[in-house]
């Protein structure tokens, strides 16, 4: 029997509904800030920018960022959303405008413009950051982890184009990305948004600070170590020349797209185990390379640290909106505290910079400074994967409570269906998270298998059934209620 299921095809398709094309908006925002960093295009044709505004930048995003998750409610009404989008808007064109300017002055002014330039920028990213993450907690997991795949991908595109095209032409493409997204968020809007299935009536638990906390140290310690490379390959302490920098930066975007679109297929789960097991080999054979001479293997090792550092990014986006929505806690607290915990790594490793580059022109070469800062982070992410299984089950204590009246009725119809059309036990186990309505990449989650098996014990179920999409076996059991 073909099955015409649309929610089970939509879960194997690796293409992105016309419909669900302005969930990309954050890609904009991504590609801002690789095009701002990662080219010459301010910075008088040098590899990355990591002058005055940069470290303005690294100082105001994580500042704005626990601001946000500090507040009781920063978006407690629709006036107020649309405040928070253009003042972000406001504040990203003009720290580019004054990026911008800075460039053909030659007063004492710059400083000051690419100061105040950088601050204003990094609270505009903040807000932004943290409207996105409560629009993809909206969103189904399966939704949420195809949409910041693809989002990656519009990133790595943007940024290609910057690359290719006349300065003047990057920079006023670059002052449009922030439009851009906010056009998308605001499509969006218009439409209502769409509510996650199954999880609306259930109240908003208690947010463990502490636990998150302990969970944000391997975040820390990932990016920090990602940051402190790239910051002693731009000056020059790990040996590539200047000219490879961009192409390294714009190889390893494509490959954490490629690790991305796989790990969503065929993980088990994304989590921060999963995140880590990623991330460490990947970090790890970069320092390695680093021991064997030549160019190339220095192009192929920062190659690897960029494709590690978009992962970061990209999968801690995932893992936050999958957490607020899984344990019902406030979407601006975890995604403003946990990208606090991202960008606060980046800062450090700009920080620890001058104390390494000493290391090494005393006694030390670069190979012991990573050697020591590979050590520390295995340490705390050793710690942060211990606690994220305790974190999770405290903040989903509350809501599991409230949703757990008035299952039991659903449970017995769900034995009555799975004996019926003999059902599997597995398939009986995964007929009872359909007909709640759950997400295939939920399930996976909830069961730890891969998506791939999930697929095929989708299909086994509704062929023994006779039915075609998650909503005729929704009918079906509801009726079996009595």
């Amino acid at each position: 029997m073909r099955l015409r299921n649309k929610e089970h095809r939509s879960g194997s398709s690796v293409l992105l509904p016309k419909r669900h094309a302005a969930d990309l908006g954050w890609g904009f925002i991504v590609a801002w800030g690789l095009s701002i960093i990662f080219t010459g295009t301010f910075t008088n044709d040098d590899a990355s920018n990591l002058g005055t505004f940069w470290l303005a930048s690294m100082v105001g995003t994580p500042v704005g960022l626990l601001a946000l998750s500090l507040a009781k409610d920063p978006f407690r009404s629709e006036r107020v959303v649309d405040i928070a989008q253009m003042l972000a808007l406001a504040g990203m064109v003009v720290g580019t405008a004054m990026l911008a300017l800075s460039l053909w002055s030659e007063s004492e002014l710059v400083f000051g413009m690419q100061l105040f330039g950088g601050a204003v920028s990094s609270l505009g990213m903040a807000v932004f950051t943290v409207l996105w993450g409560s629009y993809y907690t909206k969103l189904d997991m399966q939704r949420i982890e195809r949409s910041a795949a693809y989002s990656l991908m519009l990133a790595f595109g943007c940024y290609a184009c910057v690359l290719v095209v006349p300065t003047s032409i990057a920079i006023v493409f670059i002052v449009c990305l922030p439009f851009f997204s906010i056009l998308c968020l605001r499509s969006r809007s218009a439409k209502g948004g769409e509510a996650e299935s199954g999880d609306d009536a259930v109240s908003r638990s208690e947010f463990n600070v502490l636990g998150f906390v302990r969970i944000g140290l391997g975040i820390v310690g990932a990016t920090t170590v990602v940051s402190l490379f790239w910051s002693m390959v731009n000056s020059g302490t790990v040996p590539l020349p200047h000219n490879l920098f961009e192409a390294s930066v714009l190889s390893g975007t494509a490959v954490a797209v490629l690790l991305m679109v796989y790990m969503t297929r065929f993980s088990r789960s994304l989590n921060l185990a999963t995140l880590y097991r990623w991330v460490l080999p990947l970090i790890a054979t970069a320092f390695a390379l680093l021991f064997v001479p030549g160019v190339a293997s220095a192009l192929v090792a920062c190659l690897v640290v960029f494709a590690a550092q978009a992962l970061l990014n990209l999968l801690t986006f995932v893992y936050f909106a999958e957490l607020s929505k899984r344990a019902h806690a406030p979407a601006h607290k975890v995604f403003g505290l946990g990208r606090f915990f991202l960008e606060v790594g980046f800062l450090l490793g700009i920080l620890l910079t001058p104390l390494a580059m000493a290391s090494v022109s005393d006694s030390w070469s670069y190979h012991g400074v990573f050697a020591v800062a590979l050590a520390v982070l295995i340490v705390l992410v050793m710690g942060s994967i211990a606690i994220q299984d305790r974190l999770a089950f405290t903040l989903e204590d509350r809501a599991q409570q409230v949703k757990s009246s008035g299952t039991d009725a659903l449970e017995a119809a769900c034995d009555g269906v799975a004996e019926r059309y003999q059902l599997t036990n597995r398939e009986r186990e995964i007929l009872t998270y359909l007909s709640q309505g759950y997400s295939l990449p939920y399930i996976r989650n909830e069961l730890y298998i891969a998506q791939s098996t999930i697929d095929t014990h989708v299909r086994h179920i509704y062929k023994k059934m006779g039915i075609h999409s998650k909503e005729e076996l929704i009918t079906e059991v509801r009726e079996s209620i009595e």
